[in-house]
């Protein structure tokens, strides 16, 4: 998994913020969403499932 750069961050936020002005539930739904892609998009398909099941453990409540 790669990381994210503050400069990639900052271009996601403008993008969403821009997408999404008034809403900002929506605003960091999609923020997560680009970062997950970022993160996970050069992954094989296992890897990938392991990065989402790792990331349901950590929020599950």
């Amino acid at each position: 998994m790669r990381k994210v750069t503050q400069a990639e961050q900052e271009k996601i936020w403008e993008d969403v913020r821009k997408e999404f002005p008034n809403d900002e539930m929506m605003q960091e739904i999609h923020f997560i969403r680009q970062v997950h892609y970022l993160q996970t998009k050069d992954l094989s398909i296992e890897e990938r499932l392991c990065f989402f099941e790792r990331s349901i453990q950590k929020t599950s409540v």
